[in-house]
């Protein structure tokens, strides 16, 4: 008959919670906390006692931002309540909010005068405060000599300019901000008069003032919004002038940051997804918005959508509006305001620009070079958030609507925009592209506008049939109809259709992909292909945007192992391809990237079983056969070419994109790069390890943070990491390495990641305490006792440099078995674990409290006796030093100590004459000394 599990009781697990605290089982008492407060019918009262539990583990783990989120929670149910706030205060006292700590140790004063535990507190802060006072007064008469030089009519512009940048400065800290907004009248009026000069350069300063004044500041924001009013700040972003356009979305970026709190709600989510990881029961969180908050995010997007079809917005201002869409709007990690998007004409307004052709006199919008790819991406990624199927059925039907309309005007020069349009939508959502491809007459209108004498029309038409050719199944039909067109304009057409047509069959040939069996092509073609698209990459003469074409032609035929073969011995394409990567604009980087991962084999490749691949044959299925030069040596060699051409420049220069999957080409790239251990030092030298930390953080597919957390372990293993990572640079590569502990990760990305952080716990105990604080000891405890001889060893040995923290060295006096398996270490047969072990154990003996728990492991004596008489020098040393620790504590322990072979083996150590063990002879003869003192044994005579 099933049980009925038992659910554990709010106060039983309060009181495990408690219980584990106080053992110093700090992790698991955490996990305690956190599942009482998952239970359902849990009292306010008792709700917030168990947060402000919870508030001290995090304190004693030094989170401190999640002490800060705890408490303030429980202050919400119990104000003023004295340990909540005094648990706050030394949260924002370590986070340097000294204004905070401040206000909640006064606060505290208040509730409780006779309080002692603050008392130290205020004395601390109390003489910060009042410097700050003095700054703030400094800063003051500062805002004001400033705004004096700016107003002042015998100024001329260049010592005005200079006034106004330096109130930018004042305006990032906090002082200089509050500065600025206080007084009468203020300095937000005084920035509102300068945007009504004509000066476009005093205008920006101003903006990015009031830029500054916004950031991280929802009060403030309110002020500024209040002051200016949206409606202004629109009409600045669509002016012409660039930096004034830039500046003012930046401005309206963090308006909507600090009004929305997006920030505070990614965290949250982040959190939900760590808790899950873990197993722990929690809920995810819901984004709220007050009504005031609604009422700015639906004025700034209505005015977003308003913008994308203005004929006054300049293309800047267009393109600005596009990414403030893309970054803020989404349900993903935005204000989710994509629903009340399909209620707009934004889909229109999108398509719309992607459609624009400046030559033809019917288009009204202004648009640049990048405005098409803002379009696709925005497309694309609406599409992708679109929450259900009449979601999606909605925004299908505005698309289709659109390119009804487009393909039905009698005017000839829509049809060439519905075209350019269908482009951007198969780079984008690129299902519905497919299917308005499939309307009536589509295909054959690409044909014919290819087919034409206008070269713009051909560069069109076969850029729509190149991005049409995206997956193997749906372009074999329409590539195979356009061969003749496209081998035609190649051989015909000028070099912006010719390079088009020379991508289109560039795709054509990789239909194989690195399957040696498949050739699509007849012998030699994709050579001559490749070899075509490298003379468009070698000549500098040519713009960035056909070299752009030529990469994206490798990209595809690299694939192919002769190609790749070629290409790496091409210095001057190899050369050429990383300058123009330095150099150029971002649409180049993901095809640049791909080449890369093509040349150096990093793409992801499928684990398919020996077994399989029988049964295939047997079956009489295709199975692709891997190329000679596809080989572990030939890609080997390939991938030092690769990186003493210089390609670590380039890919730092690819990273800075905000695109995670290209983020993730890069990552694959720098992980083929730094398994090769002679390479690591180029990387290093070429500012590859401060890209990689970026790469394990923040941005990128979950894979690639893997693959650059990897290669910062090898980095970390090979380099000293106080010179690679310098500064605050080295505690940022903890997290990284820990998440490589993982037990989905492969047993060798465990290995190399603790093989790293042995060496960060070797540098001093602020690493190791951030080891602590970022719940990496559990992980470190699961790998000593690992089967796998290796993993058990590289755990022993980072817990070596561990237990020289207190706070690690604590948890081994603590009733729980962790000392009895380093003492049993002690005798183990692979002597690297021992030689770990005993050094553990050497500075753990410290404590009185640990040689005593050492007595409670039975083969105690004969494990430590194997340690003195062991053939190594260290082992033997450490031995002999965890026996002078034990004999030290008292004469009862020491009696214990010498009892049966040990006092003859020290004496024999004790007069060895072998200069190497010259250690082990003074350890030895000190352990005797302190038998003498004991009166356990005469002197010597």
């Amino acid at each position: 008959m099933p049980t009925i599990t038992e659910v554990p009781d709010f106060n039983s697990l309060k009181e495990e919670g408690n219980t584990l605290f106080k053992e110093g089982k700090i992790a698991e008492a955490l996990d305690v906390y956190t599942k009482a407060l998952g239970i359902v019918d849990i009292k306010n009262g008792d709700k917030a006692v168990i947060l402000k539990n919870r508030a001290a583990c995090h304190l004693k783990e030094e989170d401190y931002h999640a002490v800060i989120d705890d408490c303030s929670a429980a202050l919400e149910i119990t104000p003023n309540d004295p340990k909540a706030l005094y648990r706050r205060c030394q949260a924002y006292e370590h986070l340097g909010k000294v204004e905070d700590a401040y206000k909640d140790a006064a606060a505290i004063i208040k509730v409780d005068p006779k309080n002692t535990a603050v008392q130290p507190i205020l004395q601390r802060l109390n003489p910060i405060i009042q410097e700050k006072v003095k700054q703030q007064n400094s800063t003051s008469a500062k805002v004001a000599q400033m705004f004096d030089l700016v107003f002042d009519p015998k100024t001329d512009k260049e010592q005005r300019l200079q006034a106004c940048n330096n109130l930018i400065v004042l305006a990032r800290e906090e002082a200089g901000a509050k500065s600025i907004c206080e007084g009468s009248p203020s300095g937000l009026d005084k920035l509102l008069q300068l945007l009504q000069e004509k000066d476009v350069d005093i205008n920006q300063a101003a903006i990015r003032t009031l830029s500054c004044l916004t950031a991280d500041s929802q009060e403030r924001s309110y002020l500024v919004l209040d002051k200016m009013g949206l409606q202004k700040m629109v009409t600045f972003m669509s002016v012409k002038h660039d930096g004034l356009c830039t500046s003012t979305a930046l401005l309206i970026q963090n308006l909507i940051t600090a009004i929305s709190a997006v920030p505070e709600y990614r965290k949250k989510v982040q959190h939900y997804q760590d808790e899950r990881k873990k197993g722990n029961p929690c809920r995810y969180p819901q984004f709220e918005l007050n009504e005031k908050q609604t009422e700015f995010i639906d004025n700034v997007f209505k005015s977003l959508v308003k913008m994308l079809q203005s004929s006054k917005v300049s293309g800047n201002g267009r393109d600005s509006a596009m990414e403030l869409i893309i970054k803020n709007m989404l349900r993903s990690d935005g204000v989710q305001w994509t629903k009340k998007f399909l209620d707009t004409d934004g889909i229109e307004g999108l398509l719309t620009i992607a459609s624009a052709i400046p030559q033809h006199e019917t288009c009204n919008i202004e648009i640049t070079e990048n405005s098409k790819y803002h379009a696709s991406v925005a497309l694309a990624k609406i599409y992708d958030d679109l929450a259900s199927d009449k979601e999606r059925d909605i925004f299908r039907e505005q698309c289709s609507a659109f390119f009804k309309e487009l393909f039905g005007d009698s005017l000839f020069e829509s049809k060439v925009e519905a075209i350019k349009c269908i482009s951007s939508l198969l780079q984008g959502p690129y299902e519905v592209g497919n299917i308005i491809l499939g309307f009536d007459g589509v295909t054959q209108i690409m044909l014919a506008l290819a087919n034409s004498d206008n070269p713009l029309h051909q560069q069109l038409a076969v850029e729509a049939i190149v991005h049409s050719a995206s997956k193997k199944d749906k372009c074999a039909g329409l590539l195979n109809d356009a061969v003749p067109v496209l081998k035609k304009l190649y051989q015909e057409s000028i070099d912006t259709v010719k390079v088009r047509a020379l991508v289109g069959l560039c795709k054509l040939g990789s239909f194989g992909g690195s399957d040696a069996s498949h050739r699509p092509m007849q012998d030699g073609s994709t050579l001559a292909l490749a070899k075509a698209c490298r003379k468009f990459l070698n000549d500098p003469n040519k713009s960035v945007d056909l070299r752009r074409w030529g990469t994206e032609g490798l990209a595809y035929l690299t694939l192919d192992a002769e190609v790749k073969e070629e290409l790496i011995n091409d210095t001057s394409a190899l050369r050429s391809l990383i300058d123009v990567v330095a150099k150029a604009d971002k649409n180049i980087l993901y095809p640049a990237a791909s080449v890369f991962v093509n040349l150096t084999n990093s793409y992801e490749k499928p684990d398919i079983m020996p077994e399989m691949i029988e049964l295939a044959k047997y079956s009489k299925q295709h199975v692709p056969e891997e190329h000679e030069k596809d080989k572990p040596e030939p890609v080997k060699q390939r991938v030092h070419k690769l990186a003493k051409a210089g390609v670590v420049t380039a890919l730092v220069a690819i990273a800075t994109t905000d695109s995670p999957n290209t983020r993730e080409q890069v990552s694959r790239i720098f992980s083929a790069i730094t398994a090769e251990e002679d390479l690591r030092g180029i990387v290093v030298q070429q500012g590859g390890a401060k890209t990689l930390v970026d790469l394990s953080t923040k941005n990128n597919t979950d894979a690639g943070k893997i693959l650059a957390s990897w290669s910062l372990a090898r980095i970390t293993i090979t380099a000293n990491p106080e010179t690679t990572f310098p500064g605050q640079r080295i505690y940022e590569v903890v997290r990284p390495l820990i998440s490589l502990l993982h037990v989905d990760r492969t047993a060798l990305q465990n290995f190399e990641a603790l093989l790293a952080l042995t060496n960060l716990a070797s540098l001093n105990d602020s690493l190791r305490k951030k080891i602590v604080a970022e719940k990496g000891l559990a992980s470190i405890e699961h790998y000593m006792t690992e089967d796998h001889e290796m993993l058990r060893r590289a755990g022993t040995e980072c817990m070596c440099n561990m237990v020289m923290n207190e706070q690690v060295a604590k948890t081994f006096e603590a009733e729980n078995d962790r000392l009895k398996l380093i003492v049993l270490y002690c005798g183990d047969e692979d002597e690297l674990v021992v030689r770990a072990a005993t050094g553990a154990l050497a500075m753990l003996t410290h404590s009185e409290k640990i040689c005593r728990k050492v007595l409670e492991v039975k083969p105690w004596q004969e494990i430590l006796l194997s340690t003195v008489v062991s053939e190594n020098v260290e082992i033997q040393h450490r031995g002999c030093y965890v026996l002078r620790n034990m004999l030290s504590v008292d004469k009862e322990m020491a009696e214990k100590v010498i009892e049966g072979q040990m006092l003859e083996v020290l004496m024999a150590l004790s007069i060895l004459e072998d200069p190497q063990k010259e250690v082990v002879k003074k350890c030895a003869a000190s352990c005797l000394e302190i038998c003498v003192k004991y009166e356990l044994i005469k002197p010597k005579e």
